[in-house]
C-alpha cells in the first residue's frame, strides 16, 4: 500500500465524517448530492462532476468541508481538503483543489475560497488559490483535452513518472523513439532546450559538440558531457567504467547497512546489516542474526515490533556497535542511513563507537555515480540490483520502503508474526543487494586500473 494511503487512513480514523460508499461513480455522485443538500459537515471520498462541451469532468476530494455561506443548497456551501504525505504544498496539489473547487462552483453557485491540504504532521495548510491560480489550472486542463484529441505530449521519463498507468506505454514509445528523455537525470527543462535546438534522440545527444551548445538551464556543460555518456550507454547497452571511480576500503569486516522507517510514526523499527568478513561470528548477536549453510557471512537485525520500542532497539544496536573492531567499513545506499543515525542519537544518546560506526559510512549512490555509467533510466538500489549486470532478487514482488511501511502497519494492526517476517526478510535482501553492488562496483574498478 502507498505512503500515502497509509497516512490517509490514520488520519480520518480520528475525524468524524460521512463516507460516500458507492462505488460506481454516478451512484457515488447522487449519493454526495445528497449529503451536500442535507449539509452534512464532513464528506469523506464525494464524487463531484459536471459536463461541458460533451467533457465530463470529475474529481473524488479527499474531504468536502461544510462552510458557512450562501449557496444552491442553503446557507452552507462546501470546500475541499487533500490528505498528503508531503510536508507542504507542491504545485500539483494546487492544481488539484482549483479542479475540485471549479467543479463546485457549478455545483453549488459558489466559488471556494478557502481549501486546505493536511500534510504528513497532520497539520492543516490554508490554500487561498488566486485568479492566476485558476487560469493556470484551466490551462493544463486544456492541455490534456488536447492529448485526448490526439495532440501527443513530448516524452518525459522521470521516476515520478514510475506510478503513472501510462509509465510502461510512455517508456516503449521513448525507447522506439531512442529520445533524450531516456537519459537520467536530464533535468525536463533542459530536454526542451535541447530538443529546441534540434538535439531530440539519443544519436544526437552523443554526437554534438558540447562546448558549441548555447547556455542550457539546468544543464551545466559538465552535466551536458555526462548526459552523451549516459546516453552513449544506453546506445551500447554496456557499463562505461569512469576513471574518476574511488578506491574503495578494503578492510576485513564489511558490514552493508539499511533502516527501514515510517515517517508517518516517526520511527524507525528495522536495522539490518549483512556481515562479511567474520568467519568466527564474533559480531553475532545470539537472539538476533541469521546464518546460512555454505555461507560465511551473515545477517543482523535490531527490531522495535512495536513504536514505543524505538528506544530499547536503538540501545541494543548501540551494544553492538560497541564491540566492533577498530577497522571496519560500514556500506550503504542514500542518505536515509546517515541523517537518521545523527536524528536517533539526538533523541536517545550517542556514544564512541556509534560515532566511529558513522565515520565509516560510505554511501555507494556516490561511489556508483563517480565509478560508471550504467545503461539505466533509473540508479535506485533496486533498478542497479536488478539490472542484468547484477541480477539480485528479492524474496516479495512488491517489496519496497513503502510496502516496509504497509507491512508494519499490518503488523501493529493484526499481530501477524508472518507480516514481521516479510518486513525482517525484505530488510534482510536489501542489504544483501547492498553487497551484490558493492562487488559490482569493485569489478568496475579493476576494469578501469
Amino acid at each position: 500500500m502507498d505512503e500515502g494511503v497509509i497516512h490517509e487512513k490514520t488520519y480520518i480514523n480520528e475525524l468524524d465524517y460521512t463516507e460516500v460508499k458507492a462505488e460506481k461513480a454516478g451512484e457515488a455522485f447522487c449519493e454526495t448530492i445528497d449529503l451536500m443538500k442535507r449539509g452534512a459537515p464532513l464528506i469523506y471520498q464525494g464524487c463531484i462532476q459536471i459536463e461541458r462541451n460533451g467533457i465530463l469532468y470529475r474529481g473524488r476530494p479527499d474531504l468536502l468541508e461544510r462552510r458557512e455561506g450562501l449557496s444552491c443548497f442553503g446557507n452552507w456551501h462546501y470546500a475541499p481538503i487533500e490528505i498528503k504525505s508531503s510536508s507542504k504544498i507542491k504545485p500539483l496539489h494546487k492544481h488539484q483543489l482549483n479542479f475540485y473547487s471549479i467543479i463546485l462552483e457549478e455545483l453549488q453557485d459558489v466559488l471556494p475560497q478557502d481549501m486546505g491540504v493536511i500534510n504528513r504532521h497532520q497539520t492543516r495548510l490554508q490554500y487561498l488559490a488566486s485568479h492566476e491560480d485558476y487560469q493556470k489550472t484551466k490551462t493544463l486542463s486544456e492541455e490534456i483535452l488536447a492529448v485526448m484529441r490526439g495532440n501527443k505530449p513530448l516524452s518525459t521519463i522521470t521516476s515520478k513518472s514510475k506510478n503513472s498507468p501510462w509509465f510502461k506505454m510512455a517508456l516503449r514509445e521513448a525507447k522506439d523513439n531512442r529520445d533524450i528523455s531516456l537519459v537520467y537525470k536530464l533535468d525536463s527543462r533542459s530536454l526542451e532546450i535541447l530538443r529546441g535546438i534540434g538535439i531530440k534522440t539519443l544519436d544526437e545527444l552523443v554526437c554534438v559538440e558540447v562546448d558549441s551548445l548555447p547556455k542550457i538551464p539546468y544543464a551545466s556543460p559538465d552535466k551536458l558531457q555526462r548526459a552523451q555518456l549516459q546516453a552513449k550507454a544506453l546506445i551500447q547497452d554496456s557499463i562505461i567504467p569512469l576513471e574518476t571511480a574511488p578506491e574503495l576500503p578494503d578492510h576485513q569486516l564489511k558490514l552493508y547497512f539499511d533502516i527501514e522507517g515510517n515517517p508517518l510514526l516517526d520511527i524507525d523499527y528495522l536495522f539490518g546489516i549483512w556481515v562479511s568478513g567474520d568467519p568466527n561470528r564474533l559480531y553475532a548477536p545470539k537472539n538476533n542474526s541469521r546464518f546460512y549453510e555454505g555461507e560465511e557471512s551473515y545477517f543482523v537485525y535490531f527490531l522495535a515490533e512495536h513504536p514505543n520500542e524505538e528506544n530499547s532497539m536503538w540501545k541494543a544496536f548501540l551494544e553492538w556497535v560497541a564491540v566492533l573492531p577498530d577497522e571496519y567499513s560500514v556500506f550503504h545506499y542514500a542518505n536515509y542511513e546517515k541523517t537518521h543515525l545523527k536524528k536517533l542519537s539526538e533523541r536517545y544518546c550517542g556514544s564512541e563507537a556509534l560515532e566511529a560506526f558513522q565515520n565509516n559510512l560510505i554511501d555507494l549512490q556516490n561511489v556508483v555515480e563517480q565509478s560508471a555509467i550504467f545503461p539505466l533510466h533509473f540508479y535506485s538500489i533496486k533498478d542497479l540490483a536488478k539490472s542484468r549486470f547484477i541480477n539480485f532478487k528479492w524474496r516479495h514482488q512488491k517489496a519496497g520502503g513503502g510496502q516496509s511501511v504497509f507491512w508494519y502497519d499490518q503488523w501493529l494492526a493484526t499481530g501477524d508474526k508472518a507480516i514481521l517476517e516479510d518486513i525482517v526478510n525484505y530488510n534482510e535482501d536489501d542489504v544483501r543487494a547492498t553487497a551484490a553492488l558493492f562487488q559490482s562496483l569493485k569489478l568496475i574498478g579493476s576494469k578501469v586500473v
